[in-house]
């Protein structure tokens, strides 16, 4: 099945680890449409860029796959969205620097380097995330282990290869370790949910406030007629009391 102008799916989907251990190696419908568009941004356009062939070393990874070589867990190559490509026709430097050159719509791309020989790029093609991400895999001395470090576009566009081959244009004789090639994606910290003894400890301090029940409306009074002012009457001399007449 023909993915894109110079892709097929069994380019995309072949795997040397997968083969040599029996290991089924099948994208679902929604994995082999991400394939199709990874193709058709990113691979494609750098095919006809670099005006030479690509070689696929392991595009889509199913789950049996992705657990045997201890891949992310949530690691683009499961979902169709990532490849680990090389060139026979130009330095696994120049493959980098050219996907970052041309603008592809990447989500990630990752220059590895284990030793002169083990070398190539990673890169991936997400539209919903879109994060232009540029890293550099920092291998220890004997390889076991790898760091990711992000660097700049003019960074990329100015670094010197790290381990260059024992010989100059010995691009041809590159090997590729399928291995757990990206950092795992983290999902952002869940928002921590108060404990029942948080709540009921707040509950207590604030205290119960009653609802006062609305009243109903009632009709307007008709206003109590204006009553007359009362006038006070002034205070008056009191009359004094004839005396009484005694009788002899």
């Amino acid at each position: 099945m023909q993915l894109s102008k110079f892709f097929s799916l069994a380019e995309m989907t072949r795997s040397d680890t997968a083969t040599q251990h029996g290991i089924v190696n099948v994208p679902d419908e929604t994995a082999t449409g991400h394939l199709q568009a990874l193709c058709a941004a990113v691979l494609d356009p750098l095919r006809e860029a670099i005006q030479a062939s690509i070689t696929v070393n392991s595009g889509y990874r199913g789950p049996e796959l992705n657990a045997f070589i201890r891949g992310a867990k949530r690691s683009q190559h499961l979902e169709g969205k990532a490849a680990d490509i090389q060139s026979a026709h130009i330095s696994v430097l120049d493959l980098f620097k050219t996907v970052i050159r041309l603008q592809l719509p990447y989500d990630q791309v990752i220059f590895e380097a284990k030793n002169r020989n083990t070398k190539w790029v990673h890169v991936s093609h997400d539209p919903t995330r879109a994060r232009g991400e540029i890293l550099v895999a920092d291998f220890s001395t004997d390889g076991s282990s790898v760091t990711y470090r992000p660097v700049s576009v003019q960074q990329a566009l100015d670094m010197a290869d790290p381990k260059p081959a024992t010989r100059s244009g010995v691009t041809s004789e590159l090997a590729y370790e399928e291995r757990a090639d990206e950092p795992d994606v983290e999902d952002p910290p869940p928002t921590p949910k108060p404990s029942v003894t948080a709540v009921s400890r707040a509950a207590r301090k604030r205290p119960k406030v009653r609802a006062v029940p609305k009243r109903k409306a009632t009709a307007k009074r008709k206003a109590a007629p204006k009553r007359k002012p009362v006038l006070k009457r002034k205070p008056t001399a009191k009359r004094a009391r004839p005396k009484a007449k005694k009788h002899k």
